[in-house]
């Protein structure tokens, strides 16, 4: 399995609200920098190796994380535009072997006490073409910032809905995707010929079920957080306080 890591976003957010020009994926959380969350999962799961996919920041990622981190070996592979997050993720498709399952992190995303037989268990099954990362939130408003899922009774994948305004079920999408090879190619093939059709990861899901690829949704961690402000950054590092 190969592990991917989006980390080109500029973090403007973030940046406005410190009025400190940090990359966002180096921020920290008890000393512990975000995309380091995200790599001690993929380490975690036993990834072969790792890609992460940067931007204009890229050279303190760099920098910082260097070509090996603890046991395993780091690529990384830039984003020149920012075209939105599969445009960014096609960056990496562009140099992987598409005959591996790839797992799919976020730089800026915090799972709480990850799944990890689940995930591990689903990466080695063949009977489904995608996993969609899911966690359980009571919250509405944490589903309004992400995306909704709708399932079948089965929990295969029907629908996503990018930033919804109503939200119908407790169902909160995460960055956290698995794909097979073969719709990793069907992906590439279809972004290459109409970049503008799978722009976000809705767009991808959606698009993907539409074709008849199966899609499921797998509950990948107790809760999580998409840090995107300076009360996010507070809000996580308050509750892993408290959870350990």
């Amino acid at each position: 399995m190969i592990g991917v890591i989006l980390a080109a976003g500029d973090g403007t957010r973030l940046t406005m609200s410190t009025g400190q020009d940090i990359c966002k994926a180096l921020r920290k959380i008890n000393n512990t920098r975000l995309i380091e969350f995200a790599l001690n999962n993929l380490i975690e799961l036993d990834a072969n190796e790792v890609y992460i996919v940067v931007g204009k920041q890229g050279d303190s990622i760099k920098n910082a994380i260097g070509n090996k981190y603890k046991s395993i070996t780091v690529n990384y592979v830039n984003q020149l535009e920012q075209k939105g997050l599969m445009n960014a993720f096609i960056q990496a498709l562009n140099v992987i072997d598409c005959n591996e399952t790839v797992v799919m992190q976020l730089s800026d995303e915090i799972f709480i006490d990850l799944e990890t037989e689940s995930i591990k268990t689903a990466i080695k099954t063949e009977n489904v073409d995608f996993y969609c990362g899911v966690t359980f939130e009571e919250n509405p408003e944490k589903i309004k910032n992400n995306f909704s899922v709708e399932t079948d009774s089965n929990f295969l994948l029907i629908n996503c809905i990018e930033k919804p305004q109503i939200v119908t079920n407790n169902i909160k999408g995460t960055g956290f995707t698995i794909f097979n090879g073969k719709v990793q190619k069907i992906i590439k093939k279809n972004y290459d010929s109409d970049p503008d059709k799978l722009r976000d990861l809705c767009d991808c899901f959606n698009y993907l079920v539409a074709s008849g690829y199966r899609g499921l949704t797998l509950n990948v961690a107790k809760k999580e957080f998409n840090i995107n402000t300076v009360s996010d950054l507070t809000e996580a590092e308050n509750f892993l306080n408290s959870w350990k």
